[in-house]
């Protein structure tokens, strides 16, 4: 028999319930009939990280590898299987807020306090989402209206005077349903570089102000409209090394940095005949990050242009750079005799506005994507099929197909393959030249090649297991090459040089065993550079985490681990960071019928390690907390 699996587009708990997963087909489908490998992040897990950042959250996941540049705000990467932190796609609430300049996404500017779950689809996507999806897609899902009146508030406070309280609420009847919440946290911090130097071994403090709404309204059960508003803004400390080499010394300048993070959409959601649904979505993603640089003997004056009155400088006094991403989607989905068909098309406009004369500000992308699913008895399928036109590099197309079988109700095994590619950065294609760097408006796109096959089991809620063995191949990856390979000090360019391939199986699990929930994850991997036989830098060989919780009465006591191998901080790899293994300990105590009390101790063991080293010059580690509580006490009226 066939089913026809897409969940009703205007059911209420599209995005609520944990049955059903939206991402890995852009509709929502029981998560029984997702054939990528994917996870979600439920709110409750959410609540339970405390002060944790998004990439602490993200690093707790399968198949994710993270890097930090010295603590809270500042520059964070993630490595999703491999792939380099440019090749995923993050979305909010259906919206790219990525920087074009350098490609990537600023996640220590993401507060979870305004995040209702997390899907991530590991794996290729671009034939779903269009560039950059080599590696897989996270999309983030703000927190919504519901029926009824249900404010909360949270209050919290940790090591390095950590402080955070967000307050919202949810709200509104069976037509009518809104959202606001707003939050804010500060952290002294502690110095970004770990070094004895003490002009840098400073406090890099970080504070975060961050606000989201939503409201939604059905004008009647097959025409419903949405508005949904996200936004978060930082201001960090950071350090900067001496150059000895070049003279420079930056002992008297205050490093500041202001993130901003932007996405608003409205959407329309239309059931035109009992086959065919509609929806169209327009918004704006956006990316804001302005660095100061201030002598301590020098007088600044605050206010646009941000200049300085007196005092001499090494450096410009402030960098501006700021992308803007308008963004137009028309999904259609039919239901069809035998399966499901999506129609789609989206539109992304980009705009760059900067302190640095790019040579290039704009380039537009239209995408016009094909879906199929289907589920005859027993068997799952999938193809998608998208077609990019951009104003820079012209045309590109990819596509992939999944099939999977169920052996039984519990255990079912997949297949998957796709193409995928990753649009160059502005950095690379326009930046002016630079200290012996020149970008390039002709490269290419990096393109890749992904398959995997998977075995999974699900018994009810009563546990699961999946091992996925995967296999990436990307080719034209990007990167600076002398002009003339003779020439000791000759000039460089960015140009599509190198290739790579990364070869892995990631394991994942969790079962309850009478008052315990057990979990974990482990990924063992290759990731080369095949040109060079170099390994990826910045990818362990191996890395996991592990998890325990056991419920009893009003307490839910747990343990988590997290650890990675050595790996390589330069693509030399001349530089070998060592593994590290972290433990920490997490409770929840129902105190009354609508509070909670969350109690972390991170890092319990004090392990001193790195993610991440400064090898410019002098080799110096960025450092990492080390043993630190936070405590969390929630108030929310059932």
């Amino acid at each position: 028999m066939t089913q026809l699996f897409t969940a009703n587009v205007f059911a209420d708990t599209d995005l609520k319930t944990t049955d059903v997963f939206v991402t890995a087909t852009r509709t929502p489908i029981p998560k029984n009939n997702v054939i990528a490998d994917t996870t979600t992040i439920s709110e409750e897990e959410i609540q339970r990280a405390g002060s944790s950042s998004l990439v602490d959250l993200l690093q707790r996941q399968p198949g994710i590898e993270i890097s930090n540049t010295g603590g809270p705000g500042q520059i964070s990467s993630i490595f999703l299987r491999g792939t380099s932190s440019g090749h995923v796609v993050v979305l909010i609430d259906g919206l790219r807020i990525d920087s074009i300049t350098s490609g990537l996404n600023a996640f220590s500017n993401i507060p979870i306090s305004q995040i209702k779950k997390i899907e991530i689809v590991r794996g290729s996507a671009s034939s779903i989402y269009g560039a950059d999806a080599i590696g897989g897609v996270i999309q983030i899902f703000t927190k919504e209206g519901n029926t009824g009146f249900h404010p909360y508030i949270n209050i919290g406070f940790g090591q390095y005077n950590t402080k955070s309280i967000q307050t919202g609420i949810s709200a509104g009847n069976e037509n009518t349903t809104y959202s606001i919440n707003i939050g804010g946290n500060e952290t002294t911090g502690f110095s970004s570089y770990k070094t004895n130097d003490p002009n840098l071994n400073d406090r890099d403090g970080f504070k975060n102000v961050s606000v989201s709404a939503s409201l939604l309204h059905k004008f009647n059960d097959d025409h419903q409209i949405n508005f949904q508003l996200f936004n978060s803004n930082s201001h960090n400390h950071y350090d900067l090394k001496n150059d000895p080499e070049l003279g420079t010394n930056w002992q008297n300048f205050n490093f500041k940095n202001q993130m901003v993070q932007e996405a608003y959409s409205i959407s329309l959601k239309n059931k035109i005949l009992e086959i065919w649904s509609s929806t169209f979505r327009i918004g704006r993603g956006v990316d804001k990050s302005i660095q100061f640089q201030k002598r301590s003997d020098a007088i600044y004056d605050s206010s646009p242009p941000y200049s300085y009155i007196s005092g001499g400088l090494y450096y410009a006094s402030k960098d501006k750079n700021i992308t803007n991403q308008d963004q137009l989607s028309w999904q259609n989905d039919f239901k069809l005799p035998v399966g499901n068909l999506t129609l789609l098309y989206d539109q992304l406009d980009q705009r760059l506005d900067s302190d640095t004369a790019y040579n290039k500000t704009k380039r537009n992308n239209k995408g016009y994507m094909l879906g199929y699913l289907v589920n005859i008895k027993s068997h799952d399928f999938q193809l998608n099929y998208r077609v990019d036109n951009n104003s820079t590099y012209k045309t590109s197309r990819t596509g992939s197909l999944g099939y999977s079988y169920h052996i039984n109700e519990e255990w079912k095994s997949s297949v998957t393959l796709g193409k995928a590619f990753k649009a160059p950065s502005f950095d690379f294609l326009y930046y002016p030249y630079s200290y012996g760097f020149y970008s390039n408006p002709n490269l290419k796109p990096e393109e890749s090649k992904n398959f995997e096959v998977s075995l999974k089991y699900q018994k009810d809620n009563d546990g699961n297991f999946s091992i996925t063995a995967f296999n990436n191949k990307i080719k034209n990856l990007i990167s600076n090459r002398p002009i003339d390979p003779t020439d000791t000090y000759s000039d460089y360019i960015a140009d599509n040089i190198n290739n790579a391939e990364i070869n892995g199986l990631q394991f994942s699990a969790n079962k309850f065993l009478d008052h315990f929930l057990v979990k974990g994850s482990l990924t063992i991997q290759s990731a080369e550079n095949t040109d060079t036989n170099k390994k990826l830098n910045l990818r362990a060989s191996h890395f996991g985490n592990f998890g325990m919780n056991y419920y009893i009465g009003d307490w839910n006591i747990g343990m988590e681990s997290t650890g990675s191998g050595s790996k390589y901080q330069d693509q030399a790899n001349a530089f070998k960071m060592p593994g590290y293994i972290l433990m920490n300990l997490v409770a929840d105590y129902q105190l009354k019928k609508d509070v909670k009390l969350n109690l972390r101790l991170d890092n319990f063991l004090n392990k001193d390690y790195a993610l991440a080293y400064d090898t410019y010059s002098i080799v110096t580690p960025f450092q990492t907390p080390g043993t630190s509580f936070f405590i969390n006490l929630r108030y929310e009226p059932q």
